[in-house]
């Protein structure tokens, strides 16, 4: 075992929270580690983005340029076939038609590229990032928490220290109870999502041809996230009471609840479900809403998805998981100063 390396933070996890954390914490001249166990850019759900994340968030780390170039699609708001009309309703960030700017947008992401974004700003801005590193136990005393123990792609296990450690891993963090808290589970959004990806699906009329599309069924509500001209993420929201039904046969599942569901139906009419690549697996989420009690101790604290998830209804996921790193950051910073 390698020991003996000390940093002012230790992040885990490279995702939007994390990037984000380690990026804000470099940036005032403290020494940073990131260890994030896959191999970027790598897949990941949560697409539909708020512009106070693309235009606030990564204004203030100096990307929101390199995203524009990146050519993901624009959402100037959102779309609801939800309540008692029949028809669907709009809502954009402008003010007006009149009054929009060059903030009134957002967009729609594919993860793999928008992720990597981050994470390789992060290195330009000097944290030191290394990926397949897995985290295997946080290193503490009778005061604190004081690092961490890692394996890195070959095994082998290092031993790092750190005046914090951020947990930034995820809804699949092995790390978050040694905050001291316990994970509580939502018992209004006990819900499970499935989803999958589809190519040549409808549109809707500009100027809302790049809006997330929210349909409510009686069995729960779907989205529908335009991420190119042709390739569109699609998913059912349902309760939980579903379970077996979705787990057994997840694409037979998939394909019963949008023939329930008539304007996903017919948004769907002549696409083709994706089968191959990163794309063609219909996956299942379940049991994701849900709050730490306790989010930090003295020398650790969670945050973005490690900390806490709502019901994506609202497309909030990527942006809490970007604000709560931010809130982080400015914290650490402070005591680092």
């Amino acid at each position: 075992m390698s020991t003996g390396e000390e940093f002012d933070v230790v992040v885990v996890g490279g995702g939007p929270s994390g990037s984000t954390v380690a990026s804000f914490v470099a940036m005032q001249g403290h020494r940073v580690l990131l260890l994030e166990k896959e191999s970027f850019p790598r897949y990941q759900i949560g697409e539909s983005l708020l512009p106070a994340t693309v235009h606030g968030i990564c204004g203030l780390l100096g990307v929101s340029e390199e995203i524009e170039r990146a050519g993901f699609m624009r959402k100037h708001g959102g779309t609801f076939r939800w309540g008692s009309s029949p028809e669907p309703w709009s809502f954009a960030f402008a003010i007006s038609p009149r009054m929009a700017g060059p903030t009134s947008h957002a967009y729609q992401v594919e993860r793999m590229k928008f992720d990597d974004i981050l994470l390789k700003h992060s290195r330009k801005l000097g944290v030191e990032v290394r990926e397949e590193c897995s985290v295997v136990e946080v290193t503490e005393d009778e005061e604190r928490v004081r690092g961490l123990v890692y394996t890195d792609s070959t095994g082998a296990r290092h031993t790092v220290g750190a005046r914090f450690v951020v947990d930034a891993s995820g809804n699949k963090s092995r790390i978050h109870r040694e905050a001291g808290g316990d994970r509580i589970y939502s018992d209004f959004f006990r819900n499970i999502a499935i989803f999958g990806y589809f190519e040549g699906g409808k549109r809707l009329p500009a100027p809302r041809n790049g809006n997330i599309f929210c349909a409510a069924f009686d069995e729960g509500w779907f989205w529908y996230i335009p991420l190119s001209d042709r390739i569109t993420s699609v998913g059912a929201v349902v309760s939980h009471e579903f379970a077996d039904s979705v787990q057994g046969d997840p694409a037979d599942a998939l394909s019963r609840l949008i023939a329930k569901c008539p304007r996903i139906d017919d948004m769907l009419a002549d696409a083709e479900r994706i089968t191959e690549g990163v794309y063609g697996q219909v996956r299942v989420r379940k049991d994701y809403s849900y709050s730490n009690s306790r989010y930090w101790r003295p020398g650790m604290v969670l945050v973005g998805d490690a900390a806490c998830f709502v019901d994506p209804v609202f497309s909030s996921g990527v942006h809490l998981a970007t604000y709560s790193a931010l809130l982080a950051a400015r914290s650490i910073n402070t005591v680092l100063a």
